[in-house]
């Protein structure tokens, strides 16, 4: 309850200390910071506010955390996630296995096509990704189209999973809680009931390129 030109920097300091207090974590912090920026931008752009007016949040940076240690499973770990998954035939674990051998991001999985898929020269065509917020399909996060190699273990499962439903149009499975982000929520779920680390989904396309490296396939 203040005049928009009463509202200082302290009053940002107070508000996300009050946030942090809460639990809220740190990004969705910086999303609440980057919407109140453009709250201003919009004032000010519809003569609103005075252009004279600043954000209290110009000056406002939050402080700096410690480099917490990336999230990575090794080669026997990533093994037993595997082994677990298809012993209990978990509808996630060609997702999870497709991740694990190409080291592609989520989006472009669930936009995977058979058309992308090329058997007699072993490679997978990527060119497009899912955005599980708009739910839309549009190029990839680099903007940019690439080969990924089709291994003979890849090759076994894509050609399994095309036996057992030769009319699907997309090469994974289409599961609910994929189409509404739940991705990292169902492997953590999964690594923590088998005894495993914690992990996000994203860190399967970590484990894909440590694994190439320890091989000593050059980072590029």
């Amino acid at each position: 309850n203040k005049f928009v030109s009463d509202i200082s920097l302290a009053d940002a300091h107070d508000l996300f200390q009050q946030l942090s207090q809460k639990g809220i974590s740190l990004g969705h912090q910086k999303i609440i910071k980057a919407v109140i920026l453009r709250i201003y931008e919009f004032a000010i752009k519809t003569r609103l506010i005075s252009p004279l007016i600043q954000s209290p949040l110009n000056g406002f940076k939050f402080p700096k955390q410690e480099d917490k240690l990336p999230e990575i499973l090794n080669l026997t770990q990533i093994r037993l996630l595997m082994s677990e998954a298809k012993k209990f035939n978990h509808e996630w674990y060609p997702v999870w296995a497709t991740a694990l051998l190409t080291g592609m991001r989520n989006g472009e999985l669930h936009a995977l096509l058979w058309e992308d898929v090329n058997f007699e020269d072993k490679l997978i065509h990527v060119t497009k990704s899912y955005d599980t917020r708009t739910k839309k399909t549009s190029s990839t996060k680099a903007r940019y189209w690439r080969y990924v190699t089709l291994s003979v273990e890849l090759e076994t499962l894509f050609l399994e999973l095309r036996k057992a439903d030769p009319t699907r149009q997309f090469v994974l499975p289409r599961l609910k809680r994929w189409d509404q982000g739940e991705q990292a929520r169902k492997l953590r779920e999964f690594c923590v009931g088998i005894g495993l680390p914690s992990v996000r989904f994203h860190t399967l396309r970590a484990c894909f390129a440590t694994q190439l490296m320890k091989q000593g396939v050059p980072p590029i």
